[in-house]
């Protein structure tokens, strides 16, 4: 005779999710139409109706390290087609916000990205270290002259106060993936053994194309949008790095002449990035948003990434028109919006691209068992 499982549901998760936006839950009677309809979901790993099922049960710890919570896109397809109105993509939706608190360490950084109580205090530090910085440097003068923003703050000093929060944001970062991809191999259902190697290379391959995006029926615009934004950011990142090249190796100091290959590529990369954010901003607060309602935690990521591109455009506009009071302080603003960004990156949502990645990874990687 063989023995059952007790499974006990953890009441308290279940009203958690449903006061975090989830109030679809229960209408859900489990019919796999999600799952079916789904362009996304495919091959060994299969969802939204498992996670739907974990959280109806009340099964917290394998519902937040389950590959498919990101693995879904938020297409809203399985939404669009559910025979009873839920609303499968906003239950994963409320999944993810939870998964950050979860993963991140110190946890309690994550959990003030989701109170908008905490904005103010988040911001203030890196305003102050940054006004520390500037009055060291120059006593928080306008600097006379040509308008050269390393007069204000040196490559050097930036770097000097920019790799500590790099390293402590990669830090961080790493092991959040490491808790999460343990957390998918001791609690995922499957007899099956995850090849990084193999699942990263094709990982690397759909990130690059955003194939899965272009598997959503309902919000087409998902895909475009995606790519602008995130080749933006890979030019400006690149951008970045030459600067310190030219610098260091080279010798050669900013402004860099408009001509030149590498100011061509962070231009190039700042307009595709805000052209990229501000559709991704219209689809949300327009008639063909996507699916699940856009929450707090979610603008704040936006809207921060949105204002860092505009502030970067902005200065560069002030510098150019000569416009020296403009330009050094849209200048500040946006150092200090970029060290926000970083800083926090594994506690906002900005760490979507660690987890969904480690997630791809996972779900790509995987290979079925050969038959003894």
């Amino acid at each position: 005779m063989s023995s059952g499982k007790i499974i006990e549901p953890d009441a308290g998760f279940i009203a958690e999710l449903k006061s975090s936006g989830s109030e679809s839950l229960k209408k859900c009677f489990q019919c796999a139409n999600c799952t079916s309809i789904c362009g996304v979901s495919e091959g060994v790993i299969a969802f939204p109706r498992r996670e739907m099922i974990l959280a109806q049960w009340g099964q917290r710890e394998k519902l937040i390290y389950s590959p498919g919570v990101w693995l879904c896109h938020q297409c809203g397809d399985c939404t669009e087609q559910c025979p009873r109105g839920a609303d499968p993509s906003e239950v994963l939706q409320a999944v993810r916000e939870m998964s950050y608190q979860e993963f991140a360490t110190p946890s309690f950084l994550a959990k003030m990205f989701s109170n908008r109580g905490m904005l103010i205090p988040l911001l203030a530090v890196p305003i102050a270290v940054l006004l520390l910085v500037v009055m060291m440097v120059n006593g928080l003068s306008i600097p006379e002259g040509d308008i050269v923003f390393s007069k204000m703050m040196p490559i050097a000093v930036i770097d000097s106060v920019f790799l500590p929060v790099a390293l402590f944001a990669l830090i961080t970062a790493f092991m959040g993936v490491k808790k999460f991809w343990t957390g998918m191999r001791t609690h995922y259902p499957v007899e099956v053994k995850p090849n990084v190697v193999s699942g990263l290379l094709k990982t690397v391959t759909d990130i690059l194309l955003h194939r899965q995006f272009g598997k959503c029926e309902k919000n087409k615009g998902l895909q475009l949008s995606h790519l602008l934004t995130f080749f933006g950011f890979l030019a400006l990142f690149i951008t970045t790095n030459m600067v310190m090249l030219y610098h260091y190796v080279f010798e050669k100091n900013t402004p860099l002449d408009l001509l030149d290959p590498v100011k061509i590529l962070g231009n190039a990369g700042a307009i595709a990035s805000f052209i990229g954010l501000l559709w991704i901003i219209y689809r949300r607060t327009s008639a063909q948003k996507e699916a699940g309602k856009p929450t707090y935690f979610d603008w704040t990521f936006i809207i921060v990434i949105f204002l860092t591109i505009v502030t970067g455009i902005g200065a560069e506009s002030a510098r150019l028109a000569g416009m020296a009071v403009v330009a050094y302080s849209v200048y500040f603003t946006h150092l200090v919006l970029v060290s926000f960004l970083f800083a926090y990156m594994p506690f906002s949502k900005f760490a979507h691209i660690l987890y969904r990645t480690t997630a791809m990874v996972f779900a790509n990687g995987i290979e079925k068992p050969k038959s003894s």
